[in-house]
């Protein structure tokens, strides 16, 4: 079922990894992470917001994907 809903519904620009990528770093921006951060990251999938979250908390931070 899901080919068939694909094919008839085409491309979304959901489906691109720009989007989330975008999205991920927009929503970095807005936590306001600092170096030494601890962050989780729940429901990461592959990871737009948790590695920009992980370069803003430093070497010395951490950020866990689940």
């Amino acid at each position: 079922m899901a080919n068939i809903w694909s094919k008839l519904a085409g491309s979304s620009p959901v489906d691109s990894p720009d989007y989330w990528e975008y999205f991920g770093l927009r929503l970095v921006e807005h936590a306001d992470i600092h170096p030494r951060a601890k962050v989780l990251d729940v429901g990461c999938g592959t990871g737009p917001s948790l590695f920009p979250a992980a370069e803003r908390a430093g070497r010395h931070g951490q950020a866990i994907g689940i």
